[in-house]
């Protein structure tokens, strides 16, 4: 019989708050984490890239202090911060937990991209590269850091599946525990893509918002005025461990992991299949996994990163795969607050998810003022909205159209 993946700890570095109560918190009263960024000076910028979800009360000495966090990537300082703060409120670091039983998992996109354009504009301009730098622009930086400061002496993976990658980590996490090849695993991902060079990629590629009232409200996932998503930087970490062991130790279990599943359209690097059938496919792969209904998801965290068809397409496969059922379902997106932290948001929403069964509570897709028709769902609109909730599934979706998703339930 098959090991039960449980999530045991949890640890956010958003834009709406440094810790996960703080988070939660400003998450539940609708407040939005969107303004203009202080990282750089975006005076002379189009409009489009003023416009981020920018982490605004981050203290690297607080989690790594001296030398280290001072060569770190921003990421990696995110992705350590994280990671602490989970295996803090998991008790890991106390569990007695073997170092090699321990694993780390962690997703990103652009990884140090941002420290690595720095340092070619050093290099044009005749200046001395950090030597630490090759070190601490990979993917793989952020998950080594993470070990380190866990002691964790596990295999350590890095997934870059861009803004699915943050639910394929803690996907493969549940999977090692179910294996039996792991006692826990330090699972997430982390991502710090705020740079010039970075927004005007984007919005060459057509993406971000063009509101242009404040920026509070540039966000608008599934709303009629919605023109594109908001850039962000963030991280959300847990720890997944088998539910015997968490059992046997009285750690608190915030929610069972009870299935996965990723898929591809394979079509185009852009486009998304505007019927829905992706979206529609993989929810029902979650479902019939753990051997539930439709009527048994009681809240859909949905990808809802606000680009028009992205968000069109995803409510027309939760019609889809949900039937009927569908418009009895909460569904609502944190990036109206946080704006899209590419690998880092499913990450998020996984913690989103596990609070929400915790607390009863469905928080809500701010900025929602006017309907659209295609568009036609729940989406909790602007107030958190308590809601019995035992069950969530968790969606999210990347360029090349790549889908993944959890499936979390309430532990007895």
């Amino acid at each position: 019989m098959k090991r039960q993946a449980v999530i045991t700890g949890l640890g956010i570095v958003s834009p709406i708050g440094v810790g996960v109560e703080r988070f939660w918190t400003a998450a539940r009263a609708g407040r939005s984490g969107i303004s203009t960024p202080t990282l750089f000076d975006a005076s002379k910028l189009p409009r489009e890239c003023q416009i981020v979800g920018e982490v605004a009360d981050f203290d690297v000495k607080q989690w790594m202090p001296g030398a280290a966090g001072r060569m770190a990537g921003r990421f990696s300082q995110f992705a350590v911060a994280a990671a602490k703060m989970a295996r803090d409120d998991a008790k890991l670091d106390s569990a007695g937990i073997p170092p090699g039983r321990i694993l780390v998992s962690l997703g990103t996109s652009m990884s140090g991209l941002i420290e690595a354009t720095e340092s070619v504009a050093r290099f044009l301009h005749n200046e001395v590269i950090p030597p630490w730098m090759v070190l601490e622009y990979p993917g793989h930086a952020a998950a080594s850091h993470v070990a380190m400061a866990a002691q964790g002496q596990g295999q350590v993976a890095a997934f870059g599946t861009a803004c699915v990658a943050g639910l394929d980590s803690i996907a493969w996490a549940a999977e090692k525990i179910r294996r039996g090849e792991a006692t826990a695993v330090i699972a997430g991902a982390a991502e710090t893509p705020l740079a010039p060079a970075s927004l005007e990629a984007f919005r060459s590629l057509g993406a971000l918002s063009r509101w242009q009232g404040p920026p509070s409200e540039a966000s608008r996932p599934f709303e009629k005025l919605r023109s594109g998503l908001v850039l962000a930087e963030g991280a959300g970490i847990v720890i997944v461990e088998e539910e015997e062991h968490a059992r046997a130790r009285h750690a608190q279990i915030y929610a069972r992991i009870l299935a996965s599943a990723s898929i591809t359209e394979a079509k185009h690097m852009r486009e998304v299949d505007p019927t829905g059938d992706s979206v529609a496919r993989i929810l029902r792969l979650l479902i019939h996994q753990a051997d539930l209904s439709p009527r048994d998801i009681d809240y859909f965290c949905a990808h809802g990163n606000s680009l028009v068809d992205y968000d069109a397409a995803e409510t027309a496969g939760i019609k889809r795969a949900l039937g009927k059922q569908a418009s009895c379902i909460p569904v609502s997106s944190i990036k109206s607050m946080c704006g899209q932290a590419l690998a880092a948001s499913g990450a998020m929403q996984t913690i989103v998810g596990c609070l929400a069964i915790r607390d009863h509570v469905v928080p809500p897709t701010i900025n929602y003022q006017y309907p659209d028709p295609q568009c036609d769902l729940d989406y909790v609109p602007n107030r958190s909205r308590a809601a019995r909730i035992q069950t969530v599934a968790v969606h999210a979706q990347s360029i090349g159209g790549s889908h993944s998703a959890l499936l979390l339930g309430r532990a007895d």
